[in-house]
């Protein structure tokens, strides 16, 4: 029932036909495993008859009901690091104290018995994904094995199904799993499951495998229990569509994106990105953090997870993708139900920031200053200045600790390209997240290094007049920094750890 396979060099991977039967595509498999995982994974634990809740819910309602046979149970391949043993006699993994094992241990892959795309429910760390960078939104998956319980920290993929489910509904899939593994609020939903929720009735075998429209894909969501919004994109030069998009990606929100190029039309989830390499060029005017990403990260079910998507059509550095950021016709974000406030908002008033130059004297230029804004939680934001409250001016602690927050904020940064080159930033404002689109002023506060303005938002009607200024004594060197706070950055493994 299982096999251990030591990986000499990604040659040995090729040992995995011998092991697999061939209903499970190991041909196909062992191609993109060698491709697309780093030198890093040295062993393969191959488990045989494993039950997959994903494929069984296909299995039951789809195909079972076809005129050809296919198994009701799945392979499962575990990837370990150099230091990790097997003694097949005790069924032991070995190397480690059993509680450590896991740190070991680079995720897991459900091979599927369809013949094609057979590469079922997965999670795999993006540190052993050959190629990948930059920061990525993920999860803790637990994982029973051998009577251990082990972690990885990554985001769920598969292929298509093609028939039962095609590239839109696994782009769901992956997602609703994500959220159901960070956020205990939402359930899980297994694959057949998103062929249901797309639809008003039960759409047999036949519809699912024509794709799904975004109405469709809105629906799904809805169902899920989030609250989705949609913003398509008016044109190739709409740089707010571009600025939003990366505003939910950096507030933790993965993305349904629908891409359109000229051979195919397709969704993929957008599961993080990469900034360009800092510099301290002058800019002429305000520029937004959008103009600083290099490539964004995808979850697409053609490849193993986190490919790169490069900004413009014919500029990427990942052979495998034919599609740019540019191709994005429109996403989908799944929002918790306390967000009003949504993006195109903030993005509008963002560049208004700077008319308060006259409370906040040491305030950037406006044209020499970059732009950031995401989501996050009042007690995130507490957390944030108690680990570094060496920044902040004891007053200015105390009024953040005490703010009635509502549960989700916008943080607002402004940093200029010297602040930026150094991770710091000149300047932080806070607005309600709950606020309705009406409300013109939707603070809670806004500081630079050397003075606060804080709105305690404790009736209808508090505007600017109502604020409370204080100077931040000693604090005019005090550097601030920027808060990249909601993905975990990719460290690419060589070899195995330690």
């Amino acid at each position: 029932m299982y096999k251990w396979l030591p990986l000499a060099s990604k040659a040995d991977l090729e040992k995995l036909a011998e092991e697999i039967p061939d209903d499970y595509g190991p041909t196909q498999v062992i191609v993109q495993l060698q491709d697309g995982l780093s030198d890093s994974v040295k062993a393969v634990l191959i488990e045989h008859n494993y039950i997959d809740k994903d494929y069984r819910s296909t299995f039951y309602n789809f195909y079972a009901k076809k005129g050809l046979a296919y198994r009701a149970d799945c392979v499962r391949l575990h990837f370990f690091d150099a230091t990790v043993t097997f003694d097949p006699q005790a069924l032991q993994l070995g190397g480690h104290d059993p509680a450590q094992i896991g740190h070991h241990y680079f995720g897991y892959m459900v091979l599927r018995p369809t013949g094609i795309a057979t590469i079922g429910r997965s999670v795999l760390s993006p540190d052993v994904r050959t190629g990948a960078r930059g920061s990525i939104i993920s999860a803790d998956h637990k994982v029973h094995l051998l009577g251990y319980v082990l972690k990885v920290n990554g985001f769920p993929w598969m292929n298509q199904h093609v028939d039962i489910a095609v590239c839109a509904h696994v782009a769901c899939w992956s997602i609703l799993r994500h959220y159901s593994e960070k956020w205990h609020l939402y359930r899980e939903y297994l694959t057949y499951d998103i062929t249901l929720m797309a639809q008003q009735f039960d759409p047999g075998g036949l519809i699912p495998s024509k794709g799904l429209q975004m109405s469709h894909a809105e629906r799904v969501f809805q169902v899920a229990g989030t609250y989705p919004v949609h913003i398509a994109r008016e044109d190739l030069e709409d740089d707010a569509f571009d600025r939003q998009l990366l505003a939910y990606l950096e507030s933790g929100f993965p993305l349904f994106a629908a891409i359109t190029t000229e051979q195919q039309r397709h969704a993929v989830a957008l599961v993080g990105y990469d900034w360009k390499a800092p510099d301290n060029r002058q800019i002429g005017a305000m520029e937004y953090a959008w103009n600083r990403v290099k490539s964004l990260i995808a979850v697409d079910d053609n490849w193993l997870p986190y490919v790169t998507v490069g900004m413009e059509d014919g500029v990427n550095d990942d052979p495998n993708v034919d599609y740019s950021a540019a191709s994005i016709d429109a996403f989908i974000v799944g929002l918790p139900e306390k967000v009003f406030y949504p993006a195109d908002a903030v993005d509008k008033l963002a560049s208004n920031l700077f008319f308060w130059n006259h409370l906040l004297p040491d305030l950037p230029a406006k044209d020499q200053s970059i732009v950031r804004y995401f989501i996050t939680t009042g007690s995130a934001l507490r957390r944030f200045v108690r680990s570094r409250q060496s920044e902040f001016d004891p007053k200015l602690i105390e009024a953040i600790m005490t703010l009635p927050f509502a549960q989700f904020v916008w943080v607002v940064e402004i940093a200029t390209p010297e602040d930026w080159a150094k991770n710091q930033i000149s300047a932080r404002a806070v607005l309600d997240a709950t606020a309705s689109l009406r409300d013109i002023f939707p603070f809670w506060l806004f500081h630079t290094r050397k003075k606060a303005v804080i709105f305690p938002r404790r009736q209808v009607g508090t505007g600017i007049k109502d604020g409370l200024e204080f100077e931040l004594a000693g604090m005019d060197d005090t550097s601030l920094t920027r808060w990249d706070q909601n993905l975990r950055p990719v460290q690419q493994r060589a070899h195995g750890r330690n």
